[in-house]
């Protein structure tokens, strides 16, 4: 009796545990089951946000989808089974294993499709236009500043000293030839013109003396050493009178100036050798132009030889440029270059190269070249920073788009094309940019409609399609 009930409790205590570990075991199987309910659910999610295409769209999803056709392989070995775009295909998929490490070494795969409504589009700013074929045109560009026409401008000082007594053209003022800039007081001039009065009268006196002891010679009645002294002195006062002469003509008294002046005292014009007898000197302009620097200040103290104005005529102004080494070969004399400025962005001044300096700056290793620029606008002024541009070889026709529809996406360089129902990202490989705004690409047809301007919106929603922003997207150029 005793063994049975011993038997029986064993018995009991194993059923219990057998009875334990089964529903244990069937609570593991069901959350088991839970959580990969869940996976999957947010798995299939997650594919659903990120595939946008329509499955009943007309784009050739073939490419896209591995080659798979309503979920079937399809054999491209098989005939009647050839892709017509497969060299294209190629050449789009080459562009995207070209940055294969830059991802981790996986292959990206850009089969989304953009769809915006017309509002979008146009709040957006999007403007698409077709790639085109174009002669790639290959320039220099140099850098430079603008200066004054050495051959059109004139240095000008004073030859008289003085004080300054009036201004009457200031840096920036138009002048013609002959036209006032300033007038000195002079006393040093005062004098100058009072001993050219007094040297004419005592040459005359001189003179007339010189003749009549001529004569009395000839008579007999004027010893020899008399007329000798006569003759010197007579001669000594005319080259006192020449030498005054001359230094009047240095200071701008012409010919007929000096002449009327002679005249008056000869007939003893006392209001005209009065008005001659003046201190004030003015200093003209020797020719057409603009004053571009004035170094003088009203009631300022200036000697002989001082710089005071210069004028430069800045219809033809000179364009200093800074050329590399290397592009020595491309510089000729009266060769076309075109001047641009930010000043006036946008806009062309045309120019011609007028010298090619001989010696190469050691550290920067450019050379200077001067180009003549067409100024009469007069928009272009000394000491500007300017660009120039000159043309040198035109290579192959190439596929060709505005830069702006460049965009970077997982480090690879694409545009959005434009299907006309939404847009596509199309890798494409950038082979050049020129000077004029322009890209050439591999990976684009003639034709292609590309977004030109607003890709930069159409990357952001490509971005938030995909499910969050790509560290390497961006504009790449």
């Amino acid at each position: 009796m005793t063994y049975n009930t011993q038997t029986n409790i064993s018995h009991l205590k194993n059923k219990s545990r057998d009875s334990f570990i089964g529903k244990l075991l069937q609570w593991s199987l069901i959350t088991l089951a839970l959580i990969s309910l869940i996976v999957l659910t947010v798995h299939c999610g997650s594919n659903s946000r990120v595939s946008t295409a329509k499955p009943t769209d007309n784009h050739n999803h073939d490419r896209e989808s591995g080659g798979k056709i309503d979920g079937e392989q399809r054999d491209d070995t098989q005939p009647g089974h050839e892709n017509e775009n497969e060299p294209e295909h190629k050449q789009e998929t080459g562009m995207a294993q070209d940055h294969a490490e830059e991802n981790g070494g996986k292959t990206m795969s850009f089969a989304k499709h953009i769809e915006l409504t017309p509002e979008m589009i146009k709040q957006c700013g999007i403007r698409s236009s077709n790639a085109i074929e174009r002669d790639y045109i290959e320039k220099i560009t140099m850098t430079g500043i603008v200066e004054a026409n050495k051959a059109a401008s004139y240095i000008i000082n004073t030859r008289v000293p003085g004080v300054v007594a009036s201004l009457l053209k200031d840096t920036g003022d138009g002048v013609g030839k002959g036209d006032v800039l300033c007038v000195i007081d002079s006393p040093e001039l005062l004098e100058l013109k009072t001993s050219y009065v007094k040297v004419f009268q005592d040459y005359r006196q001189d003179k007339d003396n010189y003749r009549r002891a001529q004569t009395l010679s000839d008579m007999k009645a004027l010893e020899k050493k008399e007329l000798m002294t006569r003759e010197t002195a007579y001669k000594k006062s005319m080259a006192d009178f020449l030498s005054l002469e001359a230094r009047l003509g240095s200071l701008g008294f012409h010919k007929e100036t000096l002449q009327k002046i002679k005249d008056n005292i000869i007939d003893d014009n006392v209001d005209a050798l009065r008005n001659f007898l003046s201190p004030y000197y003015s200093i003209l302009s020797p020719a057409p132009g603009k004053v571009i620097s004035r170094e003088l200040q009203l009631g300022e103290r200036i000697e002989i030889d001082r710089v005071i104005f210069e004028v430069s005529d800045m219809r033809k102004i000179w364009v200093i440029l800074d050329a590399m080494e290397k592009d020595i070969p491309s510089l000729e004399k009266n060769k076309q270059v075109g001047i641009e400025t930010d000043v006036y962005a946008g806009r062309i001044f045309n120019g011609r190269i007028i010298t090619v300096m001989e010696k190469i700056d050691p550290s920067l290793r450019t050379l200077k070249v001067r180009i003549e620029v067409d100024n009469r606008e007069g928009f272009l002024k000394p000491q500007m920073f300017v660009r120039g541009q000159i043309d040198t070889t035109v290579k192959n026709r190439r596929i060709s788009i505005p830069s702006t529809a460049l965009v970077k996406i997982s480090g690879i360089d694409g545009v959005f094309v434009n299907d006309g129902v939404d847009f596509i990202f199309k890798p494409v490989k950038l082979i050049d940019t020129d000077s004029e705004g322009f890209a050439f690409v591999v990976g684009l047809k003639p034709g292609e409609k590309v977004v030109i301007e607003g890709a930069f919106y159409l990357r952001a929603e490509y971005e938030i399609q995909s499910g969050g922003s790509d560290p390497h997207a961006g504009h790449g150029h």
